[in-house]
């Protein structure tokens, strides 16, 4: 008889999902020697359908996989795929929801279960002998996003801080004229943060930047910059002394991270929120800039405008980045004849 579904919560998982080094290495030998193991099964899909996605996605969807290859763990003591049923689907998401996790992660990591289940479905027909596992399953309701964009008013107040940086100019690389262009660029270009920072100054052509490398492992031919933008970056370009690829670089000259983008746009926010209440205050983070300049492209040009400056390839993303804040939908409905 079959066991049932554990009724404590999914903890830490007892199997490793682990990505290779070398994806590339040895997959057909994955591929036959996987098909009695769903974390061998994991493994292939992450560095087969998974790879061209951004690291932080891949790393994302490595947690979510690990959840479930340890809810299964737990319930088997093995992880053969052979009774992988509908029936274990739902009991996984019944444990899921007894956690206390956001319901946008919970829609997450039901979707990359779910795509694990249909690629494996697809790509090893007589895998799971009563049908792929998901079908039918109802998931998660995806919560509606919110709108995390800046205000006009904290965008000047915004740039206003920059300028004021970039008179202080750093030790070993002009950090304040350096911040202020990559501020510039997020806020003039709509790309990602990961996508700004990729970038070499090769890609910048005066007017925008090319073969520019997107989300999912696209590639964009051509990304324009907004005119003032472009003014600073290239007062940024012209002040720098070294020949390094990277557009945005460190004082060390190695290519900014993440961490150092946002630590960077956090002191433009700290300067700006220096001298007003709290209540005042902005909270901004790259991705903020981003949610921003669409909503901006979308109010000037409309939504389809938006839609391509974001470089999602789909409709149903572009409505977490246009949706108006409180303001600006209040001064929209002031302004009605």
């Amino acid at each position: 008889m079959r066991k049932t579904a554990p009724q404590t919560a999914v903890h830490a998982p007892t199997i490793a999902v682990v990505l290779p080094k070398n994806p590339s290495h040895n997959v057909v030998m994955r591929l036959e020697q996987a098909t009695q193991s769903l974390a061998a099964l994991a493994t292939v899909y992450l560095v087969t359908e998974a790879a061209g996605h951004a690291q932080a996605t891949l790393d994302a969807k490595r947690r979510d996989l690990q959840r479930f290859l340890a809810f299964y763990q737990a319930l088997y003591t093995h992880d053969r795929p052979d009774v992988w049923f509908v029936s274990v689907t739902k009991a996984f998401l019944k444990a899921l929801s007894r956690e206390k996790l956001a319901q946008a992660s919970l829609a997450r990591i039901y979707a990359t279960v779910r795509h694990f289940a249909r690629w494996l479905h697809a790509k090893f027909p007589g895998l799971f002998p009563l049908g792929c596992p998901t079908e039918g399953v109802k998931p998660p309701v995806e919560p509606t996003p919110g709108w995390k964009g800046l205000t006009r008013l904290d965008e000047i107040r915004l740039t206003a801080a920059a300028q004021t940086l970039r008179a202080r100019p750093g030790h070993g690389t002009n950090q304040g004229l350096r911040n202020h262009a990559l501020l510039a660029v997020l806020l003039g270009s709509g790309l990602r943060v990961s996508e700004a920072l990729g970038l070499d100054r090769e890609q910048y052509t005066g007017k925008g930047f090319r073969r520019v490398q997107a989300k999912g492992g696209l590639v964009r031919d051509f990304v324009p910059l907004h005119r003032e933008a472009r003014t600073v970056l290239d007062a940024w370009l012209e002040a720098r002394e070294d020949q390094a690829p990277p557009l945005f670089l460190t004082r060390t000259g190695r290519r900014m991270s993440r961490r150092e983008a946002a630590t960077s746009i956090g002191r433009i926010a700290a300067q700006a929120n220096g001298r007003v209440s709290d209540e005042e205050h902005i909270d901004v983070s790259p991705h903020v800039l981003r949610h921003t300049f669409l909503r901006k492209l979308a109010e000037a040009k409309g939504v389809h405008y938006a839609r391509e400056a974001s470089g999602h390839q789909s409709d149903r993303y572009i409505w977490r980045y246009i949706k108006p804040d409180q303001q600006t939908l209040a001064e929209a409905v002031d302004e009605l004849d």
